[in-house]
């Protein structure tokens, strides 16, 4: 069975939740959101892949415009034009102003990427760990994990089971240790970061987190914050005096594993 740290995340903040979801199969509603995300994203990774490109290649055929601020916001415009899954203009509009300011934090010196959008996938017991980090620099301290948000900063620090996904992941893929991890707001321009721990270390608590997934039978529900956002609040007995029964239909079932 596959999991993400988004089912990891889901699995401790509600068991319930994570049943729902991952066991039962019930889709979540979309979310306004995550188109701009996915372009936003698309359009910091075509330009720095071509920032890589100009350097690993010989630089005649990538001139310095690979760097310019029209560069940016063009591959932004491929999303608009997408007849497939457009922008809508208000979305447009915003993801040009969060883009420049990016260009303008950077004021055009950009680092060369050590990796870009590169996904991961690693064995935690009878668990397929999957996922993708936007992007990794090699710094003078060492490998550093970015990942780009566009959810406006918390007041709380970063998640560690997420530090801990991506340190795995990082390491999965390269067999080297990051040494710090970066999430870069970009309705802000704000950066956080924070020191990496061991892949040991964080191997040790995300295999002690899906142990806990691979023996849990009763999936009660857990109230918090995250109710309020949460798709299945009507099948929810913590949060609705007469839930709508579960569909019945499964799509995947809990395994009985040794870990």
């Amino acid at each position: 069975m596959k999991l993400s740290y988004t089912a990891l995340k889901t699995f401790q903040q509600c068991n319930f939740r994570y049943h729902l979801r991952y066991n039962r199969g019930l889709p979540s509603r979309p979310r306004p959101a995550a188109q701009s995300s996915r372009a936003l994203h698309g359009a910091l990774h075509l330009f720095h892949q071509g920032l890589q490109q100009r350097l690993v290649q010989d630089t005649a055929l990538f001139p310095p415009a690979a760097n310019a601020l029209d560069t940016l916001l063009a591959h932004l415009k491929g999303y608009y034009d997408n007849p497939l899954r457009p922008l809508t203009d208000e979305q447009y509009q915003e993801g040009r102003a969060l883009l420049m300011r990016y260009w303008e934090a950077h004021r055009g010196q950009f680092p060369t990427p050590y990796l870009l959008e590169e996904k991961f996938t690693l064995h935690v017991g009878p668990f397929v760990l999957t996922g993708r980090i936007d992007r990794v620099d090699d710094t003078p301290d060492g490998f550093e994990i970015i990942d780009y948000k566009l959810a406006q900063r918390s007041i709380l620090p970063p998640d560690p089971l997420q530090l801990d996904v991506y340190q795995l992941g990082f390491h999965a893929r390269t067999g080297e240790a990051a040494k710090k991890l970066s999430f870069y707001y970009l309705r802000t321009g704000q950066t956080e970061t924070v020191e990496a721990d061991e892949p040991a270390a964080a191997q040790s608590r995300v295999r002690a987190l899906c142990r806990d997934i691979n023996q849990e039978q009763e999936f009660r529900p857990q109230e918090g914050a995250w109710c309020t956002s949460c798709d299945f609040r009507e099948f929810c007995p913590a949060q609705s005096r007469t839930p709508r029964p579960i569909p019945a239909k499964s799509r995947a079932t809990q395994l009985g594993f040794d870990f």
